[in-house]
This record gives structure tokens, C-alpha cells and sequence, in this order.
């Protein structure tokens, strides 16, 4: 595998049309009352810009939030990667969420989660799914990319600091 590899597909899949930087002063469309909420928001943004069925929105949902009643997808170092396998899907698709405020996420260091990465990966692509839950945390465990991306003011200087770091690592 080149090294390059691990981090294509999400890379691609990822765009200013999905990411989100939202703030108590300007939360769009989203509900910051709790994890919950904010997963909630994701995954309605998440289907209608992949314009996804409503039956195939509704499996994400609960493959979703059984995933996150299992065990809290805040992987600490201020992430949070929400994730699912679902059999209808046809693609790897993603969201995400930068909170500069942070939100509570029942993080495994007890940080609150300033960048969600929610993943929606096809059951056939389960090994993609785990190698890429696992090149995201990589780009995201740098403290200097996590201040870049927190700090950004727009989806584009996310992005640009997404992909700026993605590229070395």
C-alpha cells in the first residue's frame, strides 16, 4: 500500500459541503444540546446532501446511535469519529463537525470533542472502514493540526488545513 492509501478515501469524500464549524453563537442548523443532538444534525445533513433514501437514512440512524450507545466514538485528543457499517450503502460517506467550543462526547480522556468525523462506510468495505477511522485519528492526533483546524473560521480553511496535514502524515 502506498502511504498515501489509508487517507484517500475519506480525503475525497470530504469537501466545504460538509464540513461544519459550528459555534453556540452560530450553530446553523444543528442543536448543540448534547452529543445526541449534534449526531442527529450530522446525519440529516450527512443524507440529504448524498441524497440519500429515507430507508437507507433511517439504517444509518440506528447503526449510528447503537454504535454510540455501545461504546462513546470520542476517541479523546479533542475527537470524536461517530461511525457505521451499513449494507445499503454504496459508498464511503462523511460529515463533519468542527465545534470550537467543544462539546461533551464521553471522550476516553474526558475532553470535550472539538472536530467530529462522522464516517458512514458499506459493509462490504468493512477493512477500508477500520484503516480509515484509523488515518483520520492519525491526521487528528497532531496537536498543530488540531489548533489549525479548531481555529479555522470558514469550511474552506478547514479543508486547507485538513488536506495541509493529511498530505505529511
Amino acid at each position: 500500500m502506498q502511504p498515501d492509501e489509508g487517507y484517500r478515501p475519506w480525503r475525497e469524500s470530504l469537501t466545504e459541503a460538509n464540513i461544519h464549524i459550528i459555534s453556540a453563537q452560530n450553530p446553523g442548523n444543528f442543536d448543540l444540546t448534547d452529543k445526541w443532538t449534534l449526531l442527529n444534525g450530522l446525519r440529516k445533513a450527512l443524507c440529504e446532501r448524498e441524497q440519500v433514501s429515507a430507508e437507507l437514512c433511517a439504517e444509518i440512524e440506528h447503526e449510528l446511535l447503537a454504535r454510540e450507545k455501545l461504546m462513546s466514538t470520542g476517541i479523546g485528543e479533542q475527537m470524536a469519529i461517530p461511525h457505521a457499517v451499513i449494507a445499503g450503502a454504496c459508498k464511503l460517506m462523511t460529515q463533519c463537525a468542527i465545534l470550537p467550543e467543544g462539546i461533551e462526547f464521553e471522550s476516553i480522556d474526558g475532553s470535550k470533542a472539538h472536530i467530529v468525523v462522522m464516517l458512514v462506510a458499506p459493509k462490504s468495505a468493512l477493512q477500508a472502514h477500520l484503516k480509515v477511522m484509523a488515518s483520520i485519528a492519525k491526521v487528528f492526533y497532531r496537536a498543530e493540526a488540531r489548533a489549525k483546524v479548531i481555529a479555522s473560521k470558514t469550511p474552506a480553511e478547514a479543508l486547507a488545513a485538513i488536506m495541509s496535514v493529511a498530505d505529511h502524515v
